[in-house]
């Protein structure tokens, strides 16, 4: 049941990489939520802080509430489980183990990221522009973070070109940020899509664009990133890449 999923992923401390521990020993977060104390122990490397959280918060009313409101806004659902989650995003041990979603959820055979500096010069807008319609015209899916500058421009192109392009958010999918990107948010929802770990009424803070970096990460196949200088959102995008080993190219 989903508010299974929503209740492992809300609790304090228990972070993507427990929670993608806690699922090869338990199967699934109902398990996880009738566990002993003794099969906890049995966990490597949980904390007793950890096995205290899961113990004693078994309250199940914010994850009913949460399932409701996604309901209500239609944002649906996507667990681990879900043979729809893609298969190079679930072999990262830090996958988030739910993911909210809005848009057309399609099948993913090839899917490049594109990612960049949230101000930059003409040309390199021309150049984004034609890398995600040249992504497009190949059915590669271009993944990218509704961020200003690059990743609008690569979401953009890739749906005039009649693409697929997914946006990953570093907010609940209930808020736009930028504001100022809300039709792109709506062009998004119609013709691609649009995924979080965070659920409904969730505010972008520092801490959310580096985990939502890793996602974009974690979803494409290879990394392009276009004119970021380093430190930037988009450096880190690419760290992450390499971790996952996968390829990164810089332009």
């Amino acid at each position: 049941m989903l508010e299974y999923w929503i209740w492992l992923t809300t609790l304090p401390r228990i972070g993507p990489v427990t929670a993608n521990r806690l699922m090869k020993k338990f199967m699934n977060p109902e398990n996880v939520y009738h566990s002993s104390e003794e099969e906890l122990k049995k966990i490597g490397d949980l904390t007793a802080a950890q096995r205290n959280i899961l113990l004693e918060n078994r309250d199940m009313d914010d994850a009913k509430r949460i399932l409701e409101e996604c309901e209500q806004k239609h944002i649906s659902l996507l667990p681990l489980d879900d043979p729809r989650y893609p298969k190079r995003a679930r072999n990262c041990k830090d996958t988030p183990i739910l993911l909210y979603y809005k848009g057309n959820l399609q099948p993913i055979e090839q899917s490049v990221g594109i990612v960049g500096a949230r101000r930059c010069t003409q040309e390199s807008k021309h150049l984004v522009a034609s890398l995600a319609e040249a992504n497009a015209e190949k059915h590669i899916a271009v993944v990218s973070g509704m961020a200003k500058g690059v990743d609008s421009y690569a979401h953009t192109a890739c749906l005039q070109a009649g693409g697929y392009t997914i946006a990953v958010l570093a907010n609940g999918l209930d808020i736009c940020y930028p504001s100022e990107h809300a039709k792109l948010k709506e062009c998004l929802e119609k013709d691609g899509l649009l995924i979080s770990e965070y659920p409904p009424g969730t505010y972008p803070a520092r801490y959310t664009f580096p985990e939502r970096n890793r996602i974009i990460s974690a979803w494409s196949d290879e990394l392009i990133v276009v004119a970021a200088g380093k430190g930037s959102g988009a450096y880190i995008t690419a760290k992450y890449s390499d971790y996952y080993g996968r390829k990164v190219t810089y332009m």
